[in-house]
């Protein structure tokens, strides 16, 4: 793996939330800045969730496209994105590519 596919850790979970039934694994992470944040990969499929509170996904891989509850566009997402989910908004997630991202709130 190249050195820039890494994330930069000091502390992984040592076990992981499974969740979505077996579709989504969610593992804590500690980076090196000290900041918490959970490592999760999600299967293909077609989710509705929910944030409790302003979320930032950084995709490290996969295909998905997002859209906020209410909206009429969609965003497509891909390795290398980020984007900001804002706290209590609920939306649809459509996985194509398994999706690996970091959450961070």
């Amino acid at each position: 793996m190249a050195p820039e596919q890494h994330v930069p850790a000091n502390a992984l979970g040592k076990t992981s939330r499974i969740s979505l039934d077996g579709r989504r694994s969610e593992r804590s992470v500690i980076l090196a800045d000290g900041s918490m944040h959970s490592l999760t990969l999600l299967h293909p499929g077609i989710y509705t969730l929910r944030s409790e509170v302003t979320e930032t996904m950084q995709i490290l891989s996969g295909i998905a496209y997002y859209r906020a509850e209410g909206a009429n566009d969609t965003q497509e997402l891909h390795t290398g994105d980020s984007m900001v989910i804002p706290a209590n908004q609920s939306y649809r997630l459509e996985v194509v590519e398994p999706l690996d991202y970091l959450l961070s709130s």
